[in-house]
């Protein structure tokens, strides 16, 4: 049994709804709820949309929501998606925020780290701050690594069981993760075992929450609250998961 090997998210899209999916509404209600908050009916822009997961029942509350994605497989999925037809939709580089503005809210949700360069993660702060209306927010939902960080060697862990239909071959998902301290590069491999087996390759560039405040810094923006989860727990020294507001300062 050979896996086929994919470099990018064009081929991505085919299994990602069916791994969100497999996401528990414990996840995704809260950080819906959390950003309806933040946005307050005011317009709003996702970065990296994807195939709709978070922008759709953001929208369905009655909010104006925009979206730009790399991917067009993405977003042609998004787009045949009930309530797409409410979004406005763009293909580029979030970095670059195609979108005039201004947006009460602009958010990221685990995707700001496929910027893999800091001009690029740079450019997407100054491109951000030029969009907010006044008084307006970007929230970014980072992580911070396991000990995988320091790893010469991939390692394997087991992500999730992926769902199936009556006739489907059940899939579980695995990622390997190598990762460079010094570049602050994970390179990952999603494996996707099933009757079609995958293997998808990218890479992040991580960023410690203290860099994340200083790119933010950069483009005049200060950080307003952060939290552990979008419960909006207190964020310590043993959380995983990053979630940060920033406003202009």
């Amino acid at each position: 049994m050979n896996a086929r090997s994919v470099n990018n998210y064009e081929s991505y899209a085919e299994f990602y709804d069916s791994w969100q999916d497999s996401w528990p509404e414990s996840v995704m209600t809260p950080c819906v709820n959390m950003l309806a908050d933040i946005a307050a009916g005011r317009p709003t822009l996702e970065l990296a949309v994807g195939t709709g997961r978070i922008a759709l029942p953001l929208s369905q509350r009655g909010i104006e929501v925009s979206g730009v994605d790399l991917s067009e497989a993405m977003l042609a999925r998004l787009r045949r998606k009930p309530g797409a037809d409410k979004l406005s939709i763009k293909l580029g580089n979030m970095a670059d925020v195609p979108f005039e503005g201004p947006f009460g809210l602009i958010y990221c949700v685990a995707s700001f780290e496929y910027l893999v360069t800091q001009d690029d993660q740079l450019r997407f702060f100054a491109n951000v701050e030029k969009r907010l209306a006044t008084g307006g927010s970007i929230v970014i939902q980072t992580i911070i690594p396991n000990e995988a960080i320091f790893s010469n060697d991939f390692r394997l862990n087991r992500m999730s069981d992926l769902p199936s239909g009556e006739d489907e071959m059940a899939s579980v998902m695995l990622m390997g993760v190598k990762g460079d301290p010094v570049a602050q590069i994970l390179d990952q491999r999603i494996m996707v075992l099933g009757e079609k087996p995958q293997v998808f390759r990218h890479k992040i560039r991580f960023v410690w929450p203290n860099e994340l405040d200083l790119l933010a810094r950069s483009a005049g923006l200060s950080l307003h609250a952060r939290w552990s989860n979008w419960q909006r727990e207190s964020f310590g020294s043993t959380s995983r998961l990053v979630i940060s507001e920033y406003r202009r300062a």
